[in-house]
Formats: structure tokens, sequence, C-alpha cells
């Protein structure tokens, strides 16, 4: 087998990599470096205590490293997800950390989402970081009425009909937000 064989793809890459803009970096970077914020505020006791928090922190790693390189990739979503159900599972959570680990996916999710929507050698200009900025704050001000009514809600007992009325509300919000065909 020849050497260049296998050092050609990997150049190839690495030379690609050189054509990503300052832009796309800062996106990808802001994504990056939030992300473990998360992940210590759901794993406050190690991320290596035991080897499901192993196993936690190395999938949030392996996908961010991939999510770094290629930030419209879907093995992204693995990182939120582990999080997401490693929080679900602690009975001991306080409102405050719940609320900083959110923070931290929304913001890691929204740097990803700017970044793979433009092309890794695009620039973006004043009015866009204008339009993102503004439609961050709208999403951080539902955020944190959603989060308010959440905590308002918290000591109220529900039936089980509440989760036919919670079920609707789900497909309802994918209903809105999935692209339509034209």
């Amino acid at each position: 087998m020849r050497l260049g064989l296998l050092i050609d793809p990997i150049a190839e890459f690495l030379l690609g990599l050189r054509r990503v803009s300052g832009t796309q970096w800062l996106l990808r970077l802001v994504g990056v470096a939030t992300m473990p914020f998360a992940l210590v505020g759901t794993l406050p006791g190690g991320l290596f205590v035991h080897i499901g928090t192993g196993i936690i922190t190395l999938a949030v790693a392996g996908s961010l490293l991939v999510q770094a390189l290629r930030p419209d990739s879907d093995v992204g979503l693995i990182a939120p997800a582990a999080i997401i159900l490693a929080l679900a599972g602690q009975g001991d959570l306080s409102l405050l950390r719940a609320a900083g680990v959110g923070l931290a996916l929304l913001l890691s999710h929204v740097a990803f989402a700017l970044a793979a929507t433009i092309p890794a050698h695009g620039e973006f200009e004043r009015s866009a970081w204008m339009l993102g900025g503004r439609g961050l704050l709208l999403v951080l001000a539902i955020s944190i009425v959603a989060g308010l009514l959440v905590v308002a809600l918290s000591g109220v007992q529900f039936g089980a009909w509440m989760l036919v009325i919670g079920i609707l509300g789900a497909i309802g919000l994918f209903v809105t937000v999935m692209p339509r065909s034209r």
C-alpha cells in the first residue's frame, strides 16, 4: 500500500479547512466553547467519575469534534441529546443549574445553526449579524417566558389528560417549525 493513498485524503481535508472564513471559525468556536459549560453544569460531580459520565463526556466530545469540522452534520445532535438525557435522569436538579445548562445549550445551538447557514468561505455582513441578533433576542425572550411559565406551573398537579395536550402542543410546534416544500 502506498503511503500517498493514506496521506492525500487527510491533506486535502486540511487544505479545505484553510479556506474556512473567519466568520465561520468564530461561530464554530462559540458553539464549541459553550457546550463544555453545559456538560460541566450537567455533571457537577465530574466528567469521568464513573462509566456513565465517561460515556456522556466522550459522546459530547466526539459530537463537538464532528460539528466543529462540519457544522451542518446531524452528528451534532448527539451532544445536546446526551446532555438533556443526563439532566432528565437527575433527581437533585436545581432551577438555576437547569437554566444555566439550557442557556449554554441555546448559545451553542445558535452558533452552530448560523455556521451551518452560510458557506464555509462566506462572511457575514453587518446586516446579517443584526438580523441574527434580532432573531436571538426573540428566542431568548420566548425562552425566558417559557421558563417562567414552567416555574409557575411546577407546583401544580395535573392529571394524565395533560399528556394529550402536551403531545398535541409538541406536534403543533414541529408542524410550525418544519420547512415547507414549495
